[in-house]
C-alpha cells in the first residue's frame, strides 16, 4: 500500500469569533496553531483516507464544496475521503451556530490550504507498512451524564454534587493507534480517541489536547511524524471527573495534561503494533437522511412561559458554557426557550442528508464516519456489531447535526436532548446511524 500525507496551519486572525460554545467569543491570541492534515491510502486505483481538521465541526455543505473543488482540480478520490473535525473549542465558526455563522473570507482561506494539502499529500505517496493496536486504557474520559436523587439525568452536575447516584451509561475507554512505517521509520500516526475536546476554554485559540498530544509524541520520538486525532463517539464524555479531589475545571494545564497522557499511551503502543495484513483496500459509501424532531404545540407553549418569566438572559458575563448549563434557570432557560421557538419556525420537520463513508484495511480493521456528536453508546454497538475484528467509529465527520443520543436518553433530562437550531436530530436517529452504518460495514467485509 502507498501512504501520503500532508498538513498546513488554519490559524485564524486575532478578533475572529470562536465557536464551541453557546455565545461566540472575539479570539484574543494564540495558544498553539490551528492545522488540517490529510493521509491518504492508495492501493491498485483504490484511493481513500482521512482530512482532519482542528475546529469545532463541519457543515456538510463545506464538504460538499471540497468535494466539488477537489474533482475541479483532478483529485478524483474526494468521496472516499472521511472528512472530520477535532472539535476544538477554541476554533473560528465553520458552520453556522446558535445566530452566529462563519467568517467568510476564513472559509474561503481554509477550503484553498485544504486542496493544496490534499494535492500535495497526494503527490507524496509512497511504499508504506501499516502496524495496528489498542489499549483499553483511557483514564481522561467520564460519562457526563448523571441520575441524580429525585429522579432524572443532568449533564454536568458539578464536581461533589452530593446529589449524584451514578453515570447515565458507559465510556469507551479503547486508543486506537494506526501507524504508517516509510523507509524504517514511523511517518505518521492515527489515533481513535473517545473523549470531548474541550478543555481549555476562554479567548486564545488553541487546538486542545490533540494539538498538545502531537507535539508531545513528536517530543518522545524525537521528529515530527503527522499525528492525527480522529474523535471517537464523546456526545455525552468529557474529562471532568466529578469525584476528584482535584481541580477539573479548563485551563491550558489540563490541556498539556490530557496531550501528555495521550501521547504517553500512543507511544507505549508502538512496540506492540501487529502488522496489518495486505488486502485489498475498500471503501464505500452511502448516504442517510436524518429528519428533524418534530416539536409539539405544548412544547412551544411552554418555551412561551419561560420567555415571559425569564424577561432577559441576565448580566452576569463570562461564557456560556456547557459546563454552566446543569442549573436550567435565567440565561439558560431563556436561550433554550428562544432555541425551541425558532427550531420549530426553521428546523421542525425538515429533513437533512449526510454521507456515510467507510474505509476498510483487509478483513481485520475498518473505519467509518458518523455525523455530529454520537452518545458513546452508539460507537460501543458498532464496534461490538461490526463484522471487522477492529473499527473505529469516527464522530463529527462529513457534516453536524448535533448530538445523537441514544433514544431513550429523551425523556431523562440534559441539554443534550433540547431542541437547538441546525442540532437536534429526530429521536430514532442513534438506531437508523448504527444500522446504516453496519450495512456499509457488511458491503466491505470480504466473504
Amino acid at each position: 500500500m502507498d501512504v501520503g500525507f500532508a498538513k498546513t496551519i488554519i490559524t485564524p486572525p486575532r478578533g475572529l469569533p470562536l465557536a464551541g460554545y453557546f455565545n461566540p467569543r472575539p479570539n484574543t491570541g494564540v495558544l498553539d496553531d490551528l492545522h488540517v492534515r490529510c493521509v491518504l491510502f492508495r492501493e491498485g486505483r483504490t484511493v481513500g483516507g482521512f482530512v482532519s481538521f482542528d475546529v469545532c465541526m463541519l457543515s456538510g455543505e463545506f464538504v460538499a464544496e471540497l468535494q466539488a473543488r477537489l474533482a475541479s482540480a483532478g483529485f478524483r478520490h474526494g468521496r472516499g475521503l472521511i472528512f472530520s473535525a477535532t472539535h476544538t473549542h477554541t476554533a473560528p465558526y465553520m458552520t453556522t451556530l446558535f445566530g452566529t455563522s462563519p467568517d467568510s473570507a476564513y472559509l474561503q482561506q481554509v477550503a484553498d490550504k485544504t486542496v493544496e494539502m490534499v494535492l500535495t499529500a497526494e503527490q507524496n505517496l509512497a511504499p508504506a507498512v501499516l502496524r495496528l493496536g489498542s489499549v483499553r486504557d483511557n483514564p481522561f474520559a467520564f460519562n457526563r451524564r448523571y441520575w441524580m436523587k429525585g429522579g432524572g439525568v443532568t449533564t454536568n452536575p458539578g464536581v461533589k454534587n452530593p446529589n449524584i447516584v451514578k453515570p447515565e451509561g458507559p465510556v469507551d475507554r479503547e486508543i486506537g493507534v494506526l501507524a504508517v512505517e516509510q523507509e524504517g521509520r514511523v511517518t505518521a500516526l492515527l489515533a481513535n480517541i473517545v473523549n470531548h475536546t474541550d478543555t481549555v476554554g476562554a479567548s486564545l485559540v488553541s487546538a486542545d489536547w490533540p494539538g498538545r498530544m502531537e507535539r508531545a509524541v513528536q517530543n518522545a520520538l524525537g521528529y515530527d511524524p503527522l499525528v492525527m486525532t480522529l474523535i471517537g463517539c464523546a456526545g455525552n464524555v468529557n474529562h471532568i471527573d466529578v469525584n476528584a479531589d482535584t481541580p477539573q475545571g479548563y485551563a491550558y494545564e489540563k490541556v498539556c495534561e490530557l496531550g501528555r497522557g495521550y501521547a504517553e499511551r500512543v507511544v507505549s503502543l508502538l512496540g506492540r503494533l501487529k502488522p496489518l495484513p495486505s488486502g485489498a483496500f475498500r471503501r464505500a459509501s452511502r448516504t442517510i437522511t436524518i429528519p428533524y424532531r418534530a416539536l409539539s404545540d405544548a412544547s412551544c407553549d411552554a418555551a412561551r412561559a419561560v420567555l415571559a418569566r425569564v424577561r432577559s438572559a441576565g448580566a452576569g458575563g463570562g461564557d456560556l458554557t456547557s459546563e454552566g448549563l446543569a442549573s436550567g434557570e435565567g440565561a439558560v432557560a431563556r436561550f433554550f426557550a428562544e432555541q425551541t421557538l425558532a427550531y420549530r419556525a426553521h428546523c421542525s420537520g425538515r429533513r437533512r442528508l449526510f454521507q456515510l463513508v467507510t474505509l476498510a484495511f483487509g478483513d481485520r480493521f475498518a473505519v467509518t464516519s458518523l455525523p455530529g456528536e454520537p452518545f458513546t453508546e452508539v460507537g460501543l454497538a458498532i464496534k461490538r456489531r461490526s463484522p471487522f475484528r477492529t473499527t473505529w467509529p469516527v464522530a463529527l465527520a462529513m457534516g453536524a447535526c448535533g448530538y445523537v443520543p441514544l433514544s431513550a436518553c429523551f425523556v431523562r433530562g440534559g441539554y443534550e436532548t433540547l431542541p437547538v437550531v441546525g442540532g437536534a436530530p429526530r429521536e430514532d436517529t442513534a438506531d437508523r446511524l448504527i444500522e446504516a452504518t453496519l450495512a456499509n460495514l457488511a458491503r466491505l467485509k470480504p466473504r
